[in-house]
């Protein structure tokens, strides 16, 4: 089965390498905005099956100030890979959407696959949000015209292989910079922004290079939310980051001009725990161990 990855170099793909056979591809490759370069990557490859994991990603302040750009890459990429996956004849395709496609706010929490389209986004991720809820749409199409085409909905990410510098992490990446900064520098504290009251799930990466593994070796055809239960504070997270690297000499200040992002965002697995009732995620202490392991050495 000759199956290609794209973004096969991130945060995810880098994980997924150890569990999964394929063509790891990363934007050195192909520039997927191009609908040029999409064409030539189906010539080149010819994948039977396509996991969709490349985006521009990047922290809460990247996405304030570059909104355009993080939804016309994404859409740009979303849209050439499944027009052109059709062409090809791409007999499975697995996109890879986010929690910020959800409604900003809603009347119940946790939010279930049913509530991807019954709102906006939060304004802070607007951009990549909704290019995360159209490529859903885009992949919906293709499944009610009997095509083998399915994407999950992860919560939020963190891992050994997170890139770029502090705006472009998400919250745990940075969390874990500001800790190994603070401690190479003598501080006594870290500052994060917001209050520390928003609430949120962070699933380590390499579980979901798992699921991944698990959904095509199951040819599974769902869409579903997928990721840790939990559903901490910021507060609740940072410590537990403290506690994870042997820093809780440092204390944290919390910057209230800062915006906290969105409130709650959790997302139900009721529906992924149907399917894999006994997959078990690695604990927040573990997996930030382990990144902060090789932030530190790196």
């Amino acid at each position: 089965m000759n199956i290609v990855v794209t973004g096969g170099q991130g945060l995810v793909g880098k994980y997924l390498q150890k569990y999964l056979k394929a063509v790891y591809l990363s934007s050195k490759d192909y520039d997927l905005t191009k609908e040029s370069e999409v064409i030539k990557m189906y010539e080149d490859l010819q994948p039977e099956v396509v996991i969709h994991l490349a985006a521009r990603v990047g922290g809460i302040i990247e996405n304030i100030n570059k909104p355009f750009e993080y939804f016309e890459d994404n859409v740009l990429m979303n849209t050439f890979l499944l027009k052109y996956s059709k062409v090809y004849n791409v007999r499975k395709f697995l996109g890879v959407l986010s929690s910020c496609a959800y409604p900003d706010t809603s009347d119940h929490y946790p939010l279930n696959e049913n509530d991807l389209h019954k709102d906006l986004p939060n304004e802070n991720n607007f951009g990549y949000g909704y290019s995360k809820k159209l490529m859903g749409v885009q992949i919906d199409m293709f499944k009610r015209r009997g095509y083998n085409y399915s994407y999950i909905i992860p919560n939020n990410l963190y891992g050994e292989f997170e890139h770029g510098d502090l705006d472009r992490k998400h919250f745990i990446g940075a969390l874990l910079e500001k800790i190994k900064i603070s401690n190479k520098n003598g501080d006594d504290k870290i500052i994060l922004f917001g209050d520390g009251t928003p609430l949120r799930q962070f699933t380590f990466a390499e579980d979901i290079a798992k699921i991944i593994k698990l959904i095509i070796d199951n040819n599974i055809c769902e869409n579903m939310n997928v990721g840790i239960e939990e559903n901490l504070s910021i507060n609740e997270i940072a410590q537990l980051a403290l506690k994870a690297t042997n820093s809780e000499h440092l204390t944290i200040q919390y910057d209230k001009s800062k915006p906290n992002g969105q409130l709650r965002k959790d997302i139900s697995m009721e529906k992924f725990r149907t399917m894999f009732p006994n997959f078990k995620f690695t604990s927040y202490i573990d997996g930030m161990k382990k990144t902060y392991n090789i932030l530190n050495n790196g």
